[in-house]
């Protein structure tokens, strides 16, 4: 018998050559199409993923679902559960079944960046201020899932033949999977946190602490301990993992010292205020790459090297800031949503059920996930946390989203669609769904605002110590706010405690916290000359009045949109009775607008819906410069109250009263009283509003009384706002309350042409842009008592 000859096909009618470029849909050639071409078709499935998963959002957001949850909802549509098995000819042109190497790679470095950005985010500053509880807590939540990996004993039915490699495959896969969904992940208890705004909450601070030390002891055992062990004692030989010990150890060095020493070197070189420079940007994504693909070659776990490099960067300094800003777009808002459509798009949900007895990982994952949720639920218990906090924490520390997908997309088995690893991406999306509306419904921090006690001025006697919490976005609102404290009469028989409270956005992190200067906290650099004027400018107040008055100085550093929790603590936790407040928008020396910002607006309602006592916003316009200006010997100050009926009167006419035991106020009363008021005092708020009137006139009775009363009776919201704007021209401040419920009449027809709800109806009138005075305007709020926070300012 002859040996076979080898058969060579060189006809190569079989490899007809297709461009990655479309020439256009009018020049194809008949029996093409432009979808043929694969940039063509990657553009289409950029497109289709992207619609499909914003549509569902779109629905989704309002019953506070995450992005996932729409991101895996339209995968599912587009794979074998719907699409493919109703369109199978459409499937197959916009989905080939053969691999998209394109895609891969771009989800691939999407990932690796997404974990590069994660690293940048973190403040490692929050270790270093975690308590014993919170220590406590990391380490049973990272060392309980490794007991449990550990004692898992998978048996696979004896009737199913299986070879060896076989059963090594899935028992690594199920490995995966199942310390997947057992581990407590920083980033995506960070996402759920911001997503609920609660990171500023004492649960938000607990979690992220947690969940950050939990995270850094595991990748130091995992990718230190547990990988150099295993490969001297299971290795093929022990040079095997000596040279891997030793390469890691070059790896980290190279990071930690040239690295390192060229981050801060870039941030050194920046001037103040300056963005960092493109060529340093491109550096450090280019080390980035090049760590993980050498990483990935030496055997050790690709992200390994991104995430010690967002370390490294300092958290809220110009190159972090930088970095975030021009790459949290492109890669958290499409490159990690494509990752989770991609992961999506593999799994047959008919199948699953179909086949649900053959899901071993899905099985394991889940039971591991809610023993974890159990263990971690007694922790809790244990470190002496209130059932319902507890609830809460255990759902928060166990939440699971991108850095799942990412796992299950580098090391399992998606492209095969094998039911196994398909199946955990359903699982990622039933436990992300489920937990935030969950955790909504448990936990409400406004609650812990609500007062059952009175913390306001009109319930605090004249020589009791009142309690302020002044809050400074810029030095021009410490200017203003002192201007205030000045005239507010510090003195011995009227003490007073001062907390200023800079307001600090945070950028380029995901971890808020507050900084007390009393402690002798130091800033970053990058933040430090922010805020030190602010400082200064509440401790040169403290050093005029150091007999009379206290003052603390904290920095909350917190995004803006939740930075109202930070306020509305400090105000319950030092039991202030009072908040002073910037107004959002800011004047020149001729009185034009120079800022105006909708950020610091919504801050401003979002205190008022919340605060645990009376709030302020103070609208100013004084044209004096300088902190020297502010406490002249000689200076008087006319101030007027307008006093229209209700609780916010009155506690803005008992701030004003205590403005005028300082000599330096000339305090005017304006008492507007409409035709139909009988007098009577029928209703409660009538008889109280007589009691306010009764205690100034008792106050004009004395000797060398500073106070003046005038009544003016007006018919409507015009005649009202005809007298306030006559008013403007004769003082320097006016307060006003901010709701005039119990006298409707004298305000009627005003809130119908409001630009700021917020100010009311007359600190509306105030705030116009058409006031060129020099007047200052603060409207007053008095605390709300057992009230649904949620509904004031409707």
């Amino acid at each position: 018998m002859n040996d076979p000859k080898p058969i060579v096909n060189i006809s190569a009618e079989c490899f007809d050559y297709v461009r990655v470029f479309s020439s256009g849909m009018w020049n194809e050639k008949k029996g093409e199409t432009i979808l043929q071409h694969s940039f063509v078709r990657f553009q289409l499935q950029l497109i289709t993923m992207v619609f499909i998963s914003h549509f569902f959002y779109v629905f989704l957001r309002r019953f506070h679902l995450p992005r996932l949850t729409s991101d895996v909802l339209a995968g599912i549509l587009l794979g074998p559960t719907f699409f493919e098995r109703c369109f199978p000819d459409a499937s197959e042109i916009l989905f080939p079944p053969f691999p998209s190497q394109v895609f891969g790679s771009l989800l691939k470095i999407g990932y690796i960046l997404f974990t590069f950005l994660a690293g940048v985010r973190v403040d490692l500053n929050l270790v270093r201020r975690s308590g014993k509880r919170i220590v406590i807590l990391a380490f049973l939540i990272f060392v309980f899932p490794y007991l449990m990996s550990q004692n898992l004993d998978i048996k696979f039915d004896p009737k199913v033949p299986m070879g060896p490699p076989a059963i090594g495959a899935r028992l690594n896969n199920a490995d995966l999977y199942f310390g997947a969904f057992t581990t407590s992940q920083f980033v995506d208890a960070s996402a759920i946190l911001m997503q609920l705004k609660i990171s500023n909450s004492r649960i938000g601070h607990i979690t992220l602490a947690t969940t950050l030390l939990s995270d850094l002891t595991r990748y130091v055992y995992h990718n230190i301990v547990a990988a150099t062990l295993n490969r001297l004692l299971f290795a093929s030989s022990v040079r095997v993992g000596i040279l891997f010990f030793i390469h890691l150890m070059l790896y980290t060095g190279f990071i930690l010292i040239v690295v390192r020493r060229a981050i801060f070197w870039f941030i050194r070189t920046t001037p103040e205020g300056k963005p960092i420079r493109d060529i340093y940007m491109i550096s450090i994504i280019a080390v980035v790459l090049v760590l993980s693909l050498i990483g990935d070659g030496l055997g050790m776990d690709l992200l390994l090297g991104p995430l010690v490099v967002g370390l490294i960067i300092p958290a809220g300094s110009p190159l972090a800031i930088t970095i975030t800003s021009k790459f949290e777009t492109i890669v958290l808002g499409l490159l990690v949503p494509l990752l989770s459509t991609y992961c999506a798009t593999k799994f047959d949900l008919w199948e699953f059920f179909a086949h649900f007895d053959d899901a071993l990982n899905f099985q394991i994952s889940l039971i591991g996930y809610w023993i974890k949720v159990l263990a971690t639920f007694i922790f809790l218990l244990a470190l002496k946390i209130n059932l319902k906090e507890a609830v809460t924490l255990a759902l928060l520390l166990n939440s699971k989203g991108p850095r799942e997908m990412g796992t299950f997309f580098l090391f399992s088995s998606l492209e095969l669609r094998d039911l196994d690893s398909a199946s955990g991406i359903f699982l990622v999306f039933l436990v992300t769904s489920y937990a935030p509306p969950l955790i909504r419904l448990l936990y409400d921090p406004r609650k812990h605002y609500i007062g059952y006690r009175k913390k306001c001025i009109q319930y605090t006697s004249n020589d009791a110590k009142l309690e302020i919490l002044v809050c400074a976005n810029k030095q021009e609102d410490a200017l203003s706010t002192i201007r205030l404290l000045e005239l507010s009469n510090p003195s011995k028989e009227s003490p007073m405690t001062i907390y200023g409270l800079c307001l600090d956005e945070l950028l380029g992190s995901d971890t808020p916290y507050i900084i007390n200067h009393q402690l002798g906290q130091r800033k970053s650099a990058s933040r430090g000359s922010r805020s030190q004027p602010i400082i200064d400018i509440f401790k040169y107040f403290m050093l005029e009045h150091q007999k009379v008055a206290q003052v603390e100085v904290f920095t909350a550093v917190s995004p803006l949109k939740s930075m109202h929790e930070d306020i509305c603590w400090q105000a319950f936790d030092k039991t202030c009775s009072f908040i002073v407040l910037p107004f959002h928008q800011k004047w020149n020396s001729k009185g034009k607008i120079v800022s105006n910002s909708n950020e610091l607006r919504n801050l401003n309602i979002n205190v008022l819906e919340r605060a645990p006592c009376s709030v302020g916003i103070l609208i100013d316009r004084s044209r004096s410069q300088g902190i020297s200006s502010i406490f002249a010997p000689s200076a008087t100050y006319r101030v007027v109250a307008l006093f229209i009926g209700g609780q916010d009167d009155r506690e803005a006419l008992a701030y004003a009263l205590r403005m005028a035991g300082s000599r330096k106020v000339l305090l005017t009363v304006l008492c507007f009283i409409t035709p139909d008021d009988t007098n009577t005092g029928n209703t409660w708020e009538d008889m109280l509003d007589h009691e306010a009137l009764r205690k100034l006139k008792q106050e004009m009775s004395m000797i060398h009384s500073n106070i003046n009363y005038i009544e003016e009776t007006v018919r409507d919201g015009s005649d009202t706002a005809s007298i306030v704007r006559s008013a403007q021209e004769n003082y320097d401040l006016i307060l006003v309350g901010r709701r005039h419920d119990s006298q409707p009449e004298a305000v009627s027809g005003l809130s119908q042409w409001t630009e700021f709800p917020e100010l009311g109806a007359i600190g509306d009138q105030l705030a116009t842009s058409e006031i060129a005075t020099s007047i200052s305007v603060l409207v007053v709020q008095q605390q709300i008592l057992k009230a649904s926070h949620s509904s004031i300012l409707n």
